[in-house]
C-alpha cells in the first residue's frame, strides 16, 4: 500500500545525499515521495526523480556557506542556529500547514529540524528522526566529542558530562532559539517551553543511520531507535565519474585525495598544504571542491582539480583521502577500504575523528596544526601503518551486504503502517 513520505534535510550536499537515498529506494518501492529543502538542490532532486518542495531562501543559503564563521569550531554552531535552524523552524511549519498533510503523511527529518518536531507535535503527524552521526545523539555515558576541549572519556564524571552538555545546549541552542520556537508553539496551540534535548527526537522512530560498531548504542539514547547502518548513497546513479578523472586514474601511481567538504568556502590554506604535501611526499593528488576560485593556480601537472565526483566510484581507485570529518565521506572511505586523514572543524566532526581514529582506519589533525609538513607526516605514516591498512579491510567487509537505506526504509514503512516490526 502506497504511502507519502515527506522528507526535510538540512544543510549541505552531505545532509542531504543520505535523504535522497532514502527517497530514491521509498519511491523504488512505489510510495510518492517529495524532498523538502533548499532550492539548491531542485536539480539534484529532480534529476532523481523525486517531487521536490523548495524552502528557505536561495541567496540566504549561499550567503551562510560564505560565512567564515561556519566553519570555526567555537563560533560555527551558534552562526547555524541564528542563521539557519531558527528560520526553518518557521518556514518548515508554513509549509507542512499549506501542504494541508495529515496521519497519513509521514514525515521524515533530522533532529535539528525543529519546526517539522512542532508540526508532528501539534497535528499529530507520524514523524521518524534521521540520525546521521553519534554525536546527534548525546550521552552522559560515552559522551561526543564536539569540540577539542569536550571533557569525555570514561574517566570524567557522569555528573560534569551532564552539566558540560546542559550549559552547551542552553548557550548554543536554547538561548538563541527560545524565543521564536516559543512564539511557534503558542501560534500551534501549545504552551511555551524550553528546547531540551528531548524536543529533538521522534517519539514514534528514530534511525541511527550508522553501525553499532561506529557508534555503540548507549542506555540513555532516545527511544524506540534503530541502528540501521550508514546509508551509502552518492549520486553515482546520475552523476558520472568524469572522463579526464578517469584517464588521471589510469596512469601512474594511486593518488590521494583531499577536499574540506561541499560547502567549504574558505579552504585555501587547506589546499595550499595538500600541494606541500604531495610536493613532499612525490605523490599526485586529487582536490575536490564545487569553488574552485579558492584553489591556487596553476597546479602542479601531478595534481588535478575536479568540482565533484561520486566517492564509490573513486575512492576504490585511490591510495587516502583527507577530509573535514563529515560522516558521509568517512562512511565512504570506509566502504572503500582506504586510509583516511581528518581535519576536524566543527558540529560532528571532532566526534568522528576521533572514532576513526579508535578503530584505526585514519587519525586526524586539528586545524590550527595544518600545515604541509604535518599533513605529508601524517600522511606518510598512514600509508605505511600495516595496521591500519588491516583495520580499513576489516570494517569494509563488515559493509558488505549491508544497506542502511533498506533497513531505514523499513522503519519508515512500519511507522506508516504498510510494513509489520521486525
Amino acid at each position: 500500500m502506497a504511502r507519502n513520505f515527506y522528507l526535510f534535510p538540512v544543510g549541505s550536499h552531505g545532509d542531504v545525499h543520505p535523504f535522497l537515498g532514502l527517497a530514491c529506494e521509498l519511491d523504488r518501492r512505489g510510495h510518492r515521495v517529495t524532498i523538502v529543502t533548499s532550492g539548491l538542490f531542485q536539480d539534484l532532486v529532480e534529476r532523481c526523480g523525486i517531487a521536490f518542495g523548495e524552502i528557505s531562501d536561495r541567496a540566504a543559503d549561499r550567503e551562510l556557506l560564505d560565512d567564515p564563521d561556519l566553519w570555526r569550531g567555537g563560533r560555527a554552531l551558534g552562526v547555524l542556529m541564528r542563521r539557519l535552524i531558527g528560520p526553518l523552524m518557521r518556514q518548515h511549519v508554513e509549509w507542512i500547514r499549506r501542504e494541508n498533510l495529515g496521519s497519513r503523511d509521514v514525515l521524515v527529518a533530522p533532529a535539528h529540524a525543529l519546526g517539522v518536531r512542532l508540526a508532528q507535535e501539534a497535528w499529530g503527524l507520524p514523524l521518524v528522526s534521521i540520525h546521521l552521526q553519534p554525536a546527534a545523539l548525546w550521552s552522559a555515558h560515552r559522551s561526543p566529542r564536539l569540540s577539542r576541549w569536550s571533557l569525555t572519556g570514561d574517566r570524567v564524571p557522569r555528573r560534569l558530562k551532564e552539566w558540560q552538555f546542559r550549559c552547551g545546549f542552553w548557550l548554543m541552542v536554547d538561548r538563541l532559539l527560545r524565543a521564536s520556537w516559543n512564539a511557534l508553539r503558542r501560534e500551534l496551540g501549545l504552551k511555551s517551553n524550553r528546547i531540551v534535548a528531548d524536543s529533538l527526537y521522534s517519539p514514534h522512530a528514530n534511525c541511527a543511520m550508522f553501525p553499532a560498531w561506529f557508534g555503540p548504542p548507549q542506555p540513555d539514547w532516545p527511544q524506540p531507535l534503530t541502528h540501521c547502518g550508514f546509508p551509502l548513497w552518492d549520486e553515482r546513479t546520475v552523476t558520472p565519474l568524469p572522463s579526464e578523472l578517469d584517464e588521471f586514474l589510469q596512469v601512474g601511481e594511486r593518488p590521494i585525495v583531499f577536499t574540506p567538504g561541499t560547502g567549504h568556502t574558505h579552504a585555501r590554506a587547506f589546499w595550499r598544504a595538500a600541494i606541500d604535501a604531495c610536493s613532499r611526499l612525490q605523490r599526485r593528488g586529487i582536490l575536490l571542491t564545487r569553488f574552485g576560485e579558492q584553489v591556487p593556480k596553476p597546479l602542479p601537472p601531478e595534481i588535478r582539480h575536479f568540482d565533484f565526483c561520486p566517492f564509490s566510484l573513486l575512492l576504490p581507485r585511490v591510495a587516502a583521502i583527507v577530509h573535514h570529518g563529515g560522516i558521509g565521506t568517512l562512511s565512504q572511505a570506509v566502504a572503500a577500504g582506504v586510509p583516511q586523514l581528518i581535519m576536524p572543524m566543527a558540529f560532528d566532526q571532532p566526534d568522528n575523528a576521533v572514532r576513526v581514529q579508535a578503530l584505526r582506519v585514519g587519525d586526524f589533525l586539528w586545524p590550527s596544526a595544518l600545515n604541509g609538513g604535518r599533513l605529508a607526516a601524517k600522511l606518510a605514516r598512514l600509508l605505511r601503518d600495516s595496521d591500519v591498512a588491516a583495520s580499513c579491510r576489516s570494517y569494509q567487509s563488515r559493509l558488505v551486504g549491508e544497506s542502511g537505506i533498506d533497513n531505514a526504509c523499513q522503519v519508515l514503512e512500519q511507522v506508516a503502517g504498510v510494513a509489520a516490526p521486525t
